[in-house]
């Protein structure tokens, strides 16, 4: 007796009768789909950390050359953009659009570089799941810093003295561990002693260089040039835990000449804070003004 036609039977009579009554359904997990989601960066660390927002209105293309598929949408609630029925295929890219302002920076996905990925391109869309890609973005500003240089001329002196003496603001570089080119402590008394130190500030020895940045990056946050709990990206910290650093490191090693351990590391602190002083921009806490070039 055959038995597999007979068995063969039984079950697609057995599925009609469980469709006909309404018991079984019959489901294709054919499509799948990709969100997208956009975050604001506030500490550039490029994951989206508790309290940082979810950014709408942002559009995002998504796109498959072998499946001719090509569609641009803006993030909505959660700062998704959602696309569905996707048929399965490996050549999906993802892209966020530009904002017109330039202010805007990518923080995440970043390449082995640090360059900004995007599109992100690759992505594997398979039937009945979901591919779930993620942009981080952070909003800058410039920071007014003052230079070395202003603060030993007419404009900064005027700037120290906008509260009738000197007396304030050198009691604040005093208790700082600022050095000279031979490592030993430097507290300033006059002006002109203070104006002489800082132009003749070298890396000769690297901390004397250093001590004369954070100077003028100290002054800067007293006079509310710069804001001291505002992050700078390239360092990965606030301007006060930038200096703080600087600091320490000036206690530790007030003398670090050509060879020594800590030049380096003293260098790059000197870089950072070189730049803050020459205007490098901060990142803003919140989300800024965004709009985008519509066709």
């Amino acid at each position: 007796m055959d038995i597999q036609p007979r068995r063969s039977a039984v079950r697609i009579a057995l599925l009609s009768t469980l469709l006909v009554a309404g018991s079984a359904y019959a489901v294709c997990y054919c499509t799948g789909k990709i969100t997208v989601k956009k975050f604001y960066d506030a500490n550039a660390n490029g994951t989206q950390d508790v309290g940082e927002p979810a950014l709408t209105g942002w559009n995002m293309t998504v796109e498959s050359v072998s499946k001719l598929y090509s569609s641009t949408k803006p993030t909505a609630s959660g700062g998704i953009a959602t696309f569905a029925s996707l048929k399965p295929g490996t050549d999906y890219s993802a892209r966020e659009a530009t904002p017109v302002e330039g202010n805007w920076v990518q923080s995440s996905p970043l390449d082995s570089d640090g360059n900004p990925i995007n599109p992100q391109t690759g992505l594997h869309v398979t039937a009945g799941y979901t591919k779930r890609v993620y942009f981080g973005n952070y909003c800058t500003y410039p920071a007014p810093g003052r230079t070395p240089g202003f603060w030993s001329n007419k404009n900064g002196l005027d700037k120290l003295m906008d509260g009738g003496t000197l007396a304030p603001e050198f009691t604040i570089l005093s208790n700082l561990n600022l050095v000279d080119g031979s490592g030993a402590a430097f507290n300033p008394v006059t002006f002109p002693q203070f104006h002489d130190w800082l132009l003749a500030s070298d890396a000769t020895n690297m901390a004397y260089k250093l001590s004369s940045h954070l100077a003028a990056m100290r002054l800067n946050v007293e006079a509310g040039f710069v804001n001291g709990n505002r992050i700078y990206a390239p360092f990965g910290g606030t301007v006060n835990q930038l200096m703080a650093l600087a600091n320490n490191s000036l206690g530790s090693d007030p003398f670090t000449p050509d060879g020594h351990p800590e030049r380096a590391y003293q260098e790059q602190l000197k870089n950072y804070l070189d730049a803050l002083n020459n205007g490098a921009p901060l990142i803003f806490p919140h989300p800024c003004t965004r709009t985008f070039v519509t066709n």
